[in-house]
């Protein structure tokens, strides 16, 4: 199973966590060695008045080739690995940009930062994450340079399938450990109240199916339990988020796989509720979000198309 990053897009902002960025992205083309790098950032249209302009004559480079300059010179210093890499300064809003550009080149993975200590509320991020079509790798400036544990949000949907195909690639190239973690509620509307004993009794029997439905997908897949180990817990107040994320802590997993479960309306694109918690701030372990490309250009297409 070899799932590849051939194009991968690096997405700047002009803030402290570019230089981490550049230097995140060494690690990654190290690891999983693609076609292309492509680190992009985008502006919005800057318009100098011309009596500004006039004031300061000898102020001819347009706007976005100055950016560009100034990334050239950040990357070539920061960035050593061995990849063809590009440098792009594009005009107009960010969310639209960043996506059609994915959709348009065919890229495999978006690595956007996820800020803890510097200053940034995330926004553009979500809506990203939301919206593209390739997979997105979310990373704060504290991430670690390896992935030698790899924690895979595992409900036994399709999503999450791609989700451990993903990890099975990542344990083949670095050699990772993978565990699934499923995190599941008890039927409450068909069992409103139980005693202690049932609710015992009603938990091992969830965990019994739970078992029974990942195995259907090892014999599937052709993997060894063994080396795909799946645990599981129960969600008894709706934070299935929070305790993946413990239990990743826990477990001192370098980095979480949540398949995207994309919902769209008339008029946006969302995550579901876990991904999108997962993937917001307050959390230091990188998030890898996996999305079906198919099923997501195809939502594009109707949005932008």
């Amino acid at each position: 199973m070899n799932k590849k990053f051939n194009n991968i897009l690096v997405s700047l902002d002009l803030t402290e966590m570019d230089d981490f960025l550049i230097r995140y992205a060494n690690f990654i083309v190290d690891t999983f060695s693609p076609a292309s790098v492509t680190f992009m950032h985008v502006m919005h249209p800057v318009e100098i008045p011309e009596e500004i302009r006039s004031s300061f004559p000898d102020f001819k480079e347009p706007v976005d080739k100055l950016i560009r300059e100034e990334l050239e010179d950040k990357t070539n210093e920061l960035f050593n690995a061995k990849a063809d890499f590009s440098v792009l300064v594009k005009q107009g809003l960010t969310t639209e940009t960043i996506v059609k550009y994915a959709k348009n080149n065919k890229v495999d993975l978006t690595i956007m930062g996820k800020k803890i200590g510097y200053t940034g509320e995330g926004g553009i991020t979500r809506k990203v994450t939301s919206l593209t079509p390739s997979s997105v790798l979310l990373v704060t400036e504290t991430a670690p340079y390896n992935m030698n544990h790899v924690w895979v949000r595992m409900d036994f949907s399709k999503i999450s399938v791609e989700a451990l195909k993903m990890a099975q690639s990542i344990k083949e190239q670095t050699g990772a450990q993978v565990t699934c973690h499923n995190v599941f509620k008890l039927p409450l509307n068909y069992f409103p109240q139980q005693t202690e004993k049932q609710e015992k009794k009603l938990i091992d029997q969830m965990t019994k199916y739970g078992k029974k439905e990942y195995q259907k997908i090892l014999k599937k897949l052709k993997l060894n339990e063994e080396d795909y180990p799946c645990v599981f817990n129960l969600d008894k107040e709706n934070s299935e988020s929070q305790i993946l994320y413990h239990r990743a802590v826990q477990n001192q997993a370098d980095l979480i796989l949540s398949g995207s479960k994309m919902k769209s309306g008339l008029t946006h694109v969302i995550l579901d509720n876990t991904s999108e918690k997962l993937a917001g701030g307050g959390k230091s372990l990188p998030v890898l979000i996996v999305k079906d490309k198919k099923l997501s250009l195809g939502i594009l297409e109707t949005i932008f198309d």
